[in-house]
């Protein structure tokens, strides 16, 4: 992930932890095997993990989930990451299901702690919430010696018994609770110790929550409803001051608290998948910055390498430490594979790169065993994720078509056969449907029969061999892959593209598409995201392949775009600065508001709305910046042509105040045509500020004292226009005096001005 806007920061660890990755990989895995082996099917014993879009991507690798072991009917069955009580695996084992274990080896390791414990005469005390799988599924390795409280005040009211305590806790739960339990136990006056059950993922990303939170203003963290870690990231965050949004996915977003905050958090809990996280961030980046074409992913605060996670230790009290575990036969499952499957983490941890065995299909009731006794591990449930060696993909030629069988002569000259399940993973009523005599396949060794002396061969599997080539070619390369939508899913949408692919929904359009629904049955051009063969995991994105598109389209037209051209466009959206015009292959261009009309408007929505087709001139390109600016006005009749005939120097006009500025007043004489009068203009007497004469919407007559008809510029005064209108008054009121005759009251005087004036100086003299 790339950060781009500053606003947003995500966690240092944050998303799927080791445990839940494991999980995932074990059930798509046993889905793809199921599949390739004509199995009844895969299910999940309740969810996998606490996150609905995991469950949603799993029932697209044809993982499904049931509530009840009666409802498993013949199918394989995966234990989920939660693990699941003793009794609930002897009923599953006794009507016959094939389990294959996906628990996590941290909840291994406390139901392992809580069974030493009562071994060891200790009673438990199991912080953690008694509703929880988790907790269901610990509680009954104690058989009856344990209590399950969710803090310190639960500790102090509860009954405890004279027997020295042991405090464990739920894997997901925070150091702070369990130590406050730990200390509302010892004041109790009880013998207490404790054993450090908390998986490090927790802790780190409780941490990294932490630390996040109380640098910004508001913390989104993301989960599953039901998820334990997530309800503790968001009360760790909480704890801090800082507001809290908890969600499940991109819809529950709340646009107004993410508009409202200069900087906000990003955390996840460990079930909940990168793409989930990705879609937040992609809704939450078109919130902030209000179009797609934004859309601006942040990054972590450092690398999201997590250090591998080890169980803690046993940190025990010197009571619990001395007591010596009691070798009997327990009527309690699993104790044998959660000590292998803590072994496990042990190794991960260290870094070991010898597989350890995990529990399989036969969950066992065993005792623990001392530590002299030799003990074989169980057999694994799933291949290593490295997987055995790539077979060669050969040539072959097909000879003969029986009705269960094909011959071929491969490359090497020897010849195989093919059964008809190893043609294709269609079902089909004869080979015929899929070959024909003489045409060139390509196929995968299988084995060698010694006792017909047969080489059997499978085109199937050299077809998906090569489709994951092809797959992760176009991965690398950018190659456009087509394929058929079969189901839409809460997450994004199921693809047919030889193998099940996934689009989630935030790559499905460029917007946000609100109804995923539409898509299926259509043939989509996809780009290949993610390719994970080992996990049958492919992630599509139909967003990339139209973005691309349309890059490809912008540099085309942009070719052919010249200055000066009249193009037809339609308006797309307004902004106070102007408005955005679709002029065709997905390119817009600006139209800037003083561009729009030759009179001054305030916002675009004055002379356009959105959707309307429009006319408009190319005023420039810029290719390498990608910008087009648009004019409508110069499309539009120039009110300014004859404007010295219409309004001549010395003319007087009436206009109305449009704008007032600190130099003066803006009038409008006539549509489009807009004159300025200077301050000095405003009146007949000295003015500090131009409202204190007129104000906007006034109706005023003023005279025109300048005009620069090119620069679409025109100079006008109220205080000529003033003294212009008084001295026609006075001419008017003079003319209106004379009598009959035609003589004024000074020809009546003999009145000779200048007589008087020097009669005057010569008195003054």
């Amino acid at each position: 992930m790339t950060v781009r806007n500053p606003r947003i920061k995500l966690a240092k660890y944050a998303g799927f932890c080791a445990g839940v990755e494991r999980a995932v990989r074990i059930a798509r895995e046993t889905g793809e095997n199921a599949i390739g082996s004509g199995s009844a099917g895969v299910v999940t014993l309740g969810p996998l993990v606490h996150n609905p879009a995991v469950v949603a991507s799993l029932a697209c690798c044809g993982v499904q989930q049931i509530g009840s072991v009666d409802e498993a009917q013949g199918r394989v069955a995966v234990i989920p990451s939660h693990g699941l009580s003793p009794a609930v695996l002897q009923d599953a084992r006794e009507k016959g299901l094939s389990l294959v274990d996906a628990t996590c080896p941290h909840v291994l390791r406390v139901q392992r702690e809580v069974a030493n414990a009562h071994r060891a005469g200790q009673f438990v005390v199991l912080v953690g919430d008694t509703l929880h799988p988790e907790v269901r599924a610990v509680v009954p390795f104690a058989d009856g010696g344990i209590a399950v409280v969710s803090g310190a005040r639960e500790a102090m009211a509860v009954e405890l018994p004279e027997a020295p305590i042991t405090v464990v806790a739920q894997t997901t739960q925070t150091a702070s609770t369990v130590d406050a339990v730990v200390a509302a136990i010892a004041a109790r006056g009880k013998q207490v110790g404790l054993v450090n059950t908390i998986c490090p993922a927790t802790s780190l990303r409780q941490e990294a929550a932490r630390a996040l939170a109380r640098e910004v203003d508001l913390m989104v963290v993301i989960g599953g409803r039901t998820s334990a870690n997530t309800m503790r990231l968001a009360e760790v965050c909480s704890d801090t001051g800082v507001r809290v949004l908890k969600i499940e996915n991109a819809d529950e977003l709340d646009a107004e608290a993410v508009r409202a905050s200069r900087t906000i958090g990003i955390t996840a809990g460990a079930s909940t998948p990168s793409w989930v996280i990705e879609e937040v961030m992609d809704a939450m980046n078109e919130i902030i910055e209000g179009t797609p074409e934004e859309i601006r992913r942040p990054e972590q605060e450092t690398e999201q390498a997590e250090p591998a996670e080890q169980a803690e230790p046993a940190e025990q009290a010197e009571p619990v430490e001395q007591v010596e575990p009691v070798d009997q036969v327990e009527p309690v499952d699993q104790i044998d594979h959660v000590e292998q499957a803590d072994t496990q983490a042990e190794a991960e941890a260290a870094g070991s790169s010898e597989p350890v065995a995990e529990s399989a299909e036969d969950v066992q009731a065993v005792a623990e065993p001392a530590p002299s006794e030799p003990r074989e591990d169980p057999k694994p449930a799933a291949p290593a994720p490295v997987g055995p060696p790539e077979p060669d993909v050969l040539k072959a030629r097909v000879e003969e078509i029986y009705d269960d069988r094909v011959i071929v002569q491969i490359e090497t000259g020897e010849m195989a056969t093919i059964v008809t399940k190893s043609l294709t993973a269609d079902a089909i009523a004869h080979p015929s449907e899929v070959v024909e005599p003489g045409e060139e396949i390509y196929v995968v060794l299988e084995k060698h029969s010694r006792s017909s002396d047969t080489l059997f061969a499978s085109k199937r599997q050299a077809d998906r061999l090569l489709l994951w080539k092809r797959l992760e070619q176009a991965r690398d390369t950018g190659e456009t892959i087509s394929g058929k939508v079969t189901e839409a899913v809460k997450g994004g949408l199921v693809v047919d593209i030889g193998v099940r692919g996934f689009v989630p929904a935030s790559q499905v359009g460029r917007r946000f598409v609100e109804d995923l629904s539409t898509y299926v049955g259509q043939e989509l051009k996809l780009k290949v995201r993610e390719v994970e063969r080992l996990r049958s995991n492919v992630v599509l994105s139909q967003r990339d392949y139209l973005e691309e598109q349309e890059k490809l389209a912008r540099e085309r037209y942009f070719q052919t775009l010249e200055r000066g051209q009249v193009i037809r466009g339609t308006v797309t959206r307004l902004a106070v600065f102007g408005a955005f015009v679709d002029i065709g292959d997905g390119v817009e261009g600006l139209l800037h508001i003083s561009d729009i009309s030759w009179s001054r408007i305030k916002h675009p929505s004055e002379v356009l709305s959105e959707n309307q087709p429009v006319e408009v001139l190319v005023l420039n390109v810029e290719r390498e910046r990608q910008r087009i600016s648009l004019g409508y006005k110069q499309l539009q009749p120039d009110p300014w042509e004859n404007v010295s005939k219409r309004f001549p120097v010395g003319s007087v006009a009436s206009g109305t105040v449009t704008k007032l500025v600190e130099f003066g007043a803006f009038v409008s004489l006539a549509e489009g045509i807009e004159g300025l009068v200077h301050i000095s203009q405003l009146a007949d007497r000295r003015v500090a500020r131009p409202d204190e004469v007129v104000s906007v919407g006034d109706s005023v007559t003023v005279k025109v004292i300048g005009l620069r008809e090119q620069e679409h510029r025109i100079s006008l005064s109220i205080r000529q226009a003033l003294e212009d209108g008084e001295r026609n008054e006075y001419r008017k009121y003079m003319k209106d005096n004379r009598s009959d005759d035609g003589v004024t009251i000074g020809d009546r005087i003999a009145y000779d001005p200048s007589k008087f004036k020097a009669g005057a100086d010569e008195e003054g003299e």
